[in-house]
């Protein structure tokens, strides 16, 4: 199999994403303490669970019928197991021993930390595996958009601070966990809205094609309330006034909404790089912060 096809079945693109998100949540257990050590192994763990789930998504899509030749998700990256070059049962062997490696270096940093840490990676990959399946198909029933949008921020984020401050749990790193998921719910759902002919034709019923008469507002939306949301939490004081860095990300957004109006195809990993580089900004705040 080429280098590129593993690329793409990893869709490495979007794994930044995830450990971004463990990055947040490790930086804002400085406050309190931190330990760099679980940090790291948080960060492997997730990386672990997110390219197994990765795997697992495009196998259940070619096993479903979902994904076919000439689908929207095959003409802008490789996609080893509808080609053939991966069957899909051994894309499924994969993907059950990276999930299965990423759980049980999550168990051991719970055995040096707290359950807590497993408890958080257990409920993201339950949550990841109910997407399209086996567990469930949330996507199909229109839940799938806020399934992994979800995921993206409270168990992430809770879970890196959690690694990262031995165990502690906050009510204000909950709420700080919500940026992330609103800007991941305009990923998954450019993603689904790109794939919604393909989609609805396989007899999947997802939140973008049930609401697609207003996706472009439905997707400006979120991400403009992330914004607004982060002002509000800096006032409360839940967030430094240096997190205003991720005002920088403004101009691209404006682009992005361009881009969602014009139907360009890779969408979902380009409003991705937006939802890294938004919590890598706000890391740098936090971090600021504490120097100053």
């Amino acid at each position: 199999m080429k280098a590129s096809s593993i690329l793409g079945m990893l869709r490495v693109w979007s794994l930044p994403m995830s450990l971004s998100s463990v990055l947040l949540g490790g930086a804002i257990a400085l406050f309190v303490r931190f330990n760099a050590y679980t940090l790291l192994l948080a960060l492997i763990a997730t990386l672990l669970l997110h390219t197994g789930t990765n795997v697992l998504n495009d196998a259940n899509d070619v096993s479903q019928g979902i994904d076919r030749p000439g689908c929207a998700t095959a003409l802008y990256r490789e996609h080893p197991v509808l080609k053939g070059e991966l069957a899909v049962h051994k894309a499924y062997m994969i993907s059950g021993i990276t999930i299965s490696s990423g759980l049980i270096l999550g168990a051991y940093i719970s055995y040096i930390t707290s359950p807590v840490v497993f408890l958080f990676e257990l409920i993201g990959a339950l949550m990841l595996a109910s997407y399209n399946g086996p567990l469930a198909n949330f996507k199909a029933h229109g839940f799938g958009e806020l399934d992994v949008s979800l995921v993206f921020g409270p168990p992430l984020v809770m879970g890196g601070f959690a690694a990262a401050a031995g165990g502690i749990v906050s009510l204000n790193v909950l709420l700080i966990s919500l940026l992330p998921s609103m800007i991941m719910m305009s990923v998954i759902y450019s993603n689904n809205y790109r794939d919604r002919i393909s989609d609805s034709e396989a007899g999947v019923r997802s939140f973008a094609i049930m609401t697609q008469k207003y996706g472009y507002k439905i997707y400006v939306s979120f991400i403009l309330a992330v914004y607004a949301i982060q002002a509000a939490y800096i006032v409360l004081g839940l967030l430094p006034l240096y997190s205003l860095l991720t005002l920088l990300t403004i101009p691209y957004s404006i682009k992005l909404f361009r881009m969602f109006r014009s139907n360009t195809l890779d969408i979902d990993s380009k409003t991705g790089i937006l939802f890294t580089i938004y919590n890598v900004l706000l890391v740098a705040g936090v971090f600021i912060s504490i120097i100053f």
